[in-house]
């Protein structure tokens, strides 16, 4: 039985940085926080080795309000935390090159006006000629044409900002509780009242219920949402491949591929760490399934960007961690219509760790003031399901069918 005198105002269910930042966030301003965590904090995607990319540079146009808002908030928190949240601003380069089949023209005129694009919306964005770009970073191929630098972007260590968040959320006066796997949403007049645990135990729901578990979202979700609440997603398990220095040679920033899926980090201890978009299965044997060919995809750009890591030796993989993906790459955020009280998000799509304290800053003024923020509007699972809605309502003339 849940005991209501005793309930949080606010129950988050999710302990990656999503969650740990939110609480902070929330009991700062004073509210009574509980965070349930199936795991261990940083158990999922935002735990794991090396560093995660804080890039504005090439994302997803709708993005850039909430990410500008999350470059600004890494930076204060790295100075106000005592120790940090293991954020380097080190500035984001992405190069362009002419790929197959294209012209220089086009590629350069696509590169101008994603800078463009960027700039309008948040992001400082300069565009580099080859020269320029090669005299930021004198390893890149010299075939290049060109690059966008942004001068926000930088790498954080999301394992030690995720366990940074909860330390300072538990100081705030957040309870958290890992090892405890939240099974079921229970409800009652249109709102949810508690969450029931694997063992049984129920936990009372004060004021709100926030579901933000990613990897674990939907099944949660799936039996108190209506079907266009529901947007199509899929999990996948990214590779992170790290490699040997020996020529000691130095990547200067954040560096992106404007049509590879490559993302290239220089760890402080100076190994090169390679991600971008390889991934993996695991087999009923735990096996990593497409280990070998993800990591030869991702490591034969990598040479064909930064010539010298040719010379590395392979020193580990890693894909450990579950991700969620929606099939247009932004995530799911919404209000449950049938529980008035109950709002999630998931779906981060492998990039979610850098605009992760723009989203909770915006979910922490929504479940304050009870107004949902504006810039959320883009990331409702309703974009999925209106323009058949609209289409399926509108006369269609004899021409146009």
């Amino acid at each position: 039985m849940s005991d209501h005198s005793n309930a949080s105002e606010i129950v988050i269910v999710g302990g990656g940085i999503y969650g740990t930042s939110l609480a902070y966030q929330l009991a700062s301003a004073g509210k009574t926080v509980t965070l349930l965590e199936a795991g261990e904090i940083a158990g999922g995607a935002s735990g794991g080795p090396g560093e995660r990319g804080v890039r504005a540079n090439g994302r997803d146009l709708r993005e850039l309000p909430i990410c500008a808002i999350a470059q600004k908030l890494w930076g204060d928190y790295q100075e106000r935390f005592e120790g940090g949240v293991g954020f380097r601003r080190v500035g984001g380069l992405q190069v362009y090159d002419v790929s197959y089949g294209h012209r220089e023209h086009e590629v350069l005129g696509r590169m101008r006006a994603n800078a463009a694009a960027q700039a309008s919306l948040g992001t400082p964005s300069e565009v580099l000629t080859r020269d320029e770009a090669l005299a930021r970073e004198p390893e890149l191929t010299p075939g290049i044409v060109g690059a966008i630098y942004c001068p926000n972007d930088g790498v954080g260590d999301h394992t030690f900002a995720t366990l940074q968040f909860a330390a300072q959320a538990t100081k705030a006066g957040a309870v958290i509780r890992t090892g405890v796997k939240v099974v079921e949403i229970l409800h009652a007049r249109g709102v949810a009242t508690a969450v029931k645990l694997a063992d049984g135990e129920t936990v009372p729901v004060g004021e709100r219920l926030v579901v933000v578990a990613n990897a674990g979202a939907e099944a949660l979700l799936k039996p108190v949402l209506k079907p266009h609440e529901l947007g199509p997603v899929w999990n996948l398990m990214p590779q992170m491949h790290y490699v040997s220095n020996p020529l000691k040679k130095t990547v200067n920033h954040l560096l992106s591929h404007a049509h590879r899926r490559l993302a290239v980090k220089q760890l402080p201890d100076g190994t090169i760490m390679l991600s971008g978009g390889a991934h993996v299965a695991h087999t009923p044997e735990g096996l990593w399934k497409g280990s070998l060919s993800a990591m030869t995809q991702n490591v034969t750009d990598a040479i064909l960007t930064l010539p010298f890591i040719d010379n590395s030796t392979f020193l580990k993989a890693d894909a450990s961690r579950v991700d969620t993906v929606a099939v247009d790459h932004i995530p799911l955020i919404g209000q449950a219509e049938g529980l008035s009280n109950t709002i999630y998000g998931y779906g981060w799509s492998g990039h979610g760790f850098a605009i992760s304290l723009g989203f909770t800053k915006l979910f922490t003024e929504w479940l304050i003031s009870g107004v949902k923020p504006e810039v959320l509007e883009p990331f409702s699972p309703v974009r999925f399901h209106k323009p058949a809605a609209i289409l399926a309502a509108t006369p269609l003339g004899r021409a146009a069918a």
